[in-house]
């Protein structure tokens, strides 16, 4: 970093993103699906469907968790899982329609806590988080880039 405001800025967005994530979670709880399940739906609903492996590095998890993880959704008919067309050594993972109704309620839920929360602010700090998403958008996608 080149200067005590650059480690401020970031030590600052990297706690209170965290804090903010894990509050909505804890606010908008999933009762119904792990921490990990949801994440890997969100993932294949957001990005279609997928080889495991690439579910796997998305995840930031294993091969072989990847696959625990695939067979636990696949027992409750969240995911189907195929031979890939185009390497039949591969399988490719897809969201059911059940899979997509969950992660619509999942959002649903959690967008309702913060338009609650938000309600709550003044029109000041509303009009300053409209005006960072953009840039917070960009930053989430260099680091998936990295």
């Amino acid at each position: 970093m080149t200067d005590d405001l650059n480690a401020d800025l970031v030590s600052g967005l990297r706690h209170t993103v965290t804090r903010l994530y894990l509050t909505l979670r804890r606010n908008a709880p999933v009762n119904t699906l792990s921490a990990a399940q949801s994440s890997a739906l969100a993932v294949l609903i957001d990005h279609g469907p997928m080889r495991m492996g690439e579910l796997a590095e998305r995840e930031s998890i294993r091969m072989p968790t990847a696959t625990a993880l695939v067979d636990g959704l696949l027992r409750e008919r969240l995911v189907s899982r195929e031979p890939d067309p185009a390497d039949r050594r591969a399988v490719v993972v897809s969201p059911s329609a059940k899979a997509a109704r969950i992660v619509d309620e999942i959002r649903t839920s959690r967008d309702d806590v913060v338009t609650q929360a938000m309600a709550s602010l003044s029109p000041d700090h509303r009009a300053a988080l409209a005006a960072a998403l953009p840039a917070l958008r960009e930053l989430q996608t260099r680091m998936e880039l990295s």
